[in-house]
């Protein structure tokens, strides 16, 4: 059976373009004040819920993505998610002239430079709304199963960690570029109200900064590492690292939600962290062999993860 996975975070329209030339080789100096010329611009579907969501969907599971969109939610997007058959009973339209929007620009060694705008999320409390999803869906008999808390303001990540708790769902916590936004009070209580938290090496960096040895209290903490794969540890000792899944990059935006998706799916299988990790590292490689953060098919998931390893994805020899 599917698992019911709820998904908080942000709804997207993404606009997304690319720098031909490479970002370290810029002229340096005092401030930042720079025009480059982009190859190329596309809007995409995005969000980081969404990206997840998508993917989760794909390999068979049911995401439920609890968001805030503005005025501006287009019928393209919203036909985008029917098409795909996702749960959109999470979705909630506020009297906001926009929807959050990002806007990426990679160059060609896959660097990335993002600005994001919130959006609604900043004007809205996030925590009375989501406590009554949570309780009509389980008392309505379709309690999930487990939750993933994407990249949000400080206060809608703390509140949907405290309702998560309330509510007895066990989560990923995935705090992504907003770790920014943090500050060191926010960030520990982030932590402490976490069991397991992924964060690529800047965020890392930027986690372990604000909270300090609070981050070695976790039940689990992933580290990314982009081409050269993933590390974990956790609070019992174990740690290990898993190189990439092999893949020939097309567009490396929205690869990190892929991996997360991919992980997740694997672990509420009953996978070990490192076959998990490995089922992380093929989504993310499907996703970095296509364009856009919505668009990856992943059919040949089990293809390619015997590909990369050499066996069957153990959970499904199990089911």
């Amino acid at each position: 059976m599917p698992k019911r996975i709820l998904l908080t975070g942000t709804l997207a329209i993404d606009y997304v373009g690319e720098y031909p030339g490479t970002f370290s080789r810029l002229p340096k100096h005092d401030g930042i004040n720079l025009s480059v010329q982009l190859a190329r611009i596309e809007r995409r579907f995005g969000g980081c819920a969404m990206n997840i969501a998508y993917t989760l969907k794909a390999l068979g599971e049911a995401p439920t993505p609890f968001v805030f969109v503005g005025l501006d939610f287009d019928q393209d997007y919203a036909r985008h998610l029917d098409a795909h058959r996702i749960d959109v009973s999470g979705v909630n339209l506020v009297e906001a002239p926009y929807s959050s929007h990002g806007f990426i620009f990679t160059d060609r060694e896959q660097n990335q430079f993002t600005g994001f705008f919130g959006g609604p999320a900043a004007h809205h409390d996030l925590a009375p709304p989501l406590r009554r999803f949570v309780r009509d869906r389980h008392a309505g008999c379709r309690r999930f199963d487990f939750a993933l808390l994407a990249p949000d303001i400080p206060t809608n990540m703390i509140a949907a960690a405290k309702a998560m708790r309330e509510a007895g769902i066990p989560f990923l916590t995935d705090p992504g570029q907003n770790l920014t936004d943090f500050d060191a009070s926010g960030a520990r209580e982030l932590v402490t109200l976490s069991h397991a938290i992924v964060v690529n090496e800047y965020e890392h960096d930027t986690l372990r900064d604000l909270t300090g040895e609070a981050v070695d209290e976790l039940d689990l903490l992933m580290v990314t590492e982009g081409e050269r794969g993933a590390r974990w540890v956790s609070r019992t000792g174990e740690s290990g690292r898993e190189r990439a899944a092999p893949a020939s990059v097309v567009d490396s935006t929205g690869c990190g939600d892929a991996f997360r998706a991919g992980y997740l799916h694997a672990s509420l299988r009953g996978a070990d962290t490192r076959s998990a990790v490995r089922a992380g590292g093929v989504t993310a490689a499907l996703a970095l062999e296509t364009r856009g953060t919505q668009n990856h098919d992943c059919r040949d998931f089990a293809a390619r993860y015997r590909a990369a390893w050499g066996d069957d994805p153990p959970w499904q020899e199990s089911e």
